[in-house]
């Protein structure tokens, strides 16, 4: 008789588990418990978008609460390195509960640059945590480009 059942496909780990994860992860980290998701962060590291445009190529970095003299930005050829340490102090207050968090780290970004750049004509800006990179393409790197007539 259970030949005449369709066969349902089970997955490698049953839904019961990830939902027994969500119910708990609920409880522990939401309010009025002290905060344990931002405590497990240990490997933080910022967001990086990195795009090229015909001109050069632009890195934008999320670095929020930081500021500009503890970031330190270097290019050892085509290696972008992004370094720093965050420093993060919060004050919460509630009517029966006083909190003072303290968070800090060091973090390491390092990108390898798909193209040549010009060193000596690389733009850094540092405004309301964003870290934004211009680097302009070589002429080399402008160059290989190379435009192919279809017959």
């Amino acid at each position: 008789m259970f030949d005449l059942l369709p066969f349902k496909k089970r997955s490698s780990s049953p839904s019961v588990f990830s939902d027994m994860d969500d119910m708990v992860k609920k409880m522990w980290f939401g309010f009025p418990f002290h905060n344990l998701d931002e405590d497990m962060d240990i490997g933080w590291s910022p967001r990086l978008d990195v795009s090229e445009t015909e001109n050069g190529m632009e890195v934008v970095a999320d670095l929020p609460g930081m500021e500009k003299k503890d970031i330190h930005v270097s290019l050892d050829g085509d290696l972008l390195t992004i370094k720093g340490e965050k420093k993060e102090e919060k004050e919460t207050k509630g009517k029966q509960y006083h909190t003072i968090e303290r968070r800090s780290g060091s973090f390491y970004r390092a990108v390898r640059l798909p193209v040549e750049v010009e060193k000596d004509g690389i733009e850094a800006g540092f405004k309301d945590g964003v870290l934004t990179l211009k680097l302009p393409k070589s002429k080399a790197a402008k160059e290989k480009v190379a435009q192919i007539e279809i017959k």
